[in-house]
């Protein structure tokens, strides 16, 4: 008897320290942040705007094809160096569109002289547009304007020079290498038309074209 009482008042006494154990506070858990997997990645592209300067070399193509009889360098080909510094500004007109105006002057060591006639020029300037399309670093681009070209023309009856005025177009593509330095790889072509010289009476017509095909690089501000 003495045995079954002592096994009930322990019951008793573990169901009460229970009770008592779940009327004490409980310890606050802290909570944990949530996770948003909906923050959207930001993005910068690259800003074309602004005023530029560089420099640029190539190679240039000179055609002339001789009217009416015209011979000698007046009716030949020739080709050589050239090397010049640009200058443009750019608008970012659209977060992927870049509309800009630039211009150029280079020097040119074009000379040819065959059968007695002689064909030299000695400088090039452009005066363009441009509009792109830019992938982040890269802008592919067009170009077109005014070109003007110094030619001087000999042969043993005399000389003759004229600067003379036609239109350019071209393409080009050009990649920031950093937020300030850009390089470029750019072709153009350029058409002056008829150019007239007179040599002591006599005149000479030749048309004049040229492609110049240049590497420059620019820095931007």
């Amino acid at each position: 008897m003495l045995r079954i009482a002592s096994c009930t008042a322990i019951a008793f006494g573990l169901m009460a320290g229970t009770s008592l154990a779940a009327d004490l506070p409980q310890p606050v858990q802290p909570s944990q942040p949530e996770i948003s997997y909906e923050t959207p990645a930001t993005f910068s592209a690259y800003d074309w705007s602004g005023a530029y300067i560089g420099a640029n070399a190539g190679w240039g193509f000179l055609g002339a094809d001789g009217k009416s009889g015209a011979s000698g360098a007046l009716d030949d080909d020739q080709n050589g160096v050239t090397a010049g510094v640009h200058a443009g500004y750019n608008f970012m007109v659209a977060p992927s569109v870049v509309l800009g105006a630039e211009a150029d002057i280079q020097y040119n060591d074009l000379e040819e002289k065959s059968a007695g006639v002689e064909l030299q020029s000695d400088w090039n300037a452009t005066v363009r547009a441009r509009a792109g399309y830019a992938l982040d670093r890269t802008l592919v681009y067009g170009t077109g304007g005014a070109a003007f070209k110094d030619l001087t023309a000999k042969s043993s009856a005399g000389k003759d020079d004229t600067i003379a005025i036609g239109y350019v177009v071209g393409a080009g593509v050009e990649h920031a290498v950093t937020d300030t330095l850009t390089a470029r790889l750019e072709y153009l072509y350029q058409d002056f038309g008829d150019q007239k010289f007179d040599f002591g009476g006599n005149t000479e017509k030749t048309k004049i074209d040229e492609n110049l095909v240049r590497a420059g690089v620019s820095m931007k501000f």
